[in-house]
């Protein structure tokens, strides 16, 4: 499991004082960037990884702290073309604000389309599990 800290920018609250519900999608994109940049798994000219769905279940919510946020992120759920990463979001006292979800798929670069995850990809994921 990776834990990445993001700092929480006044621009992320909404006019009730909570961090807004598309500033979490931000967050889920750092920690995402974060998780298989640890994997050196984000580029790649033979193949990219697409976002399929996302999903966010939210806790509590979050308002402004100097404190960052936690994520913590995993990588679940291999399947032949595709990923999962499972997330919990922590607040400054270390409680769960929100879990989501991401489903990636890994595409050709030429086409488009859904291919075989590469044998490299997999075992760098799996490391991640």
């Amino acid at each position: 499991m990776t834990h990445i800290e993001i700092q929480r920018r006044f621009s992320d609250l909404d006019p009730l004082g909570h961090v807004n519900n598309v500033a979490y999608h931000d967050y889920l994109q750092e920690a995402r960037m974060g998780l298989i940049g640890t994997l050196d798994a984000v580029v790649n000219d033979d193949y990219a990884q697409i976002v399929v769905s996302q999903e966010i279940r939210h806790v509590k919510p979050l308002g402004y702290s100097r404190q960052p946020v936690v994520i913590e992120a995993r990588v679940t759920d291999m399947a032949r073309t595709s990923y999962t990463i499972v997330y919990r979001i922590l607040d400054e006292h270390g409680d769960v604000a929100a879990e989501a979800t991401t489903r990636l798929a890994v595409v050709d670069t030429v086409s488009g389309r859904p291919m075989r995850m590469p044998e490299d990809l997999r075992e760098r994921l799996l490391a991640a599990i």
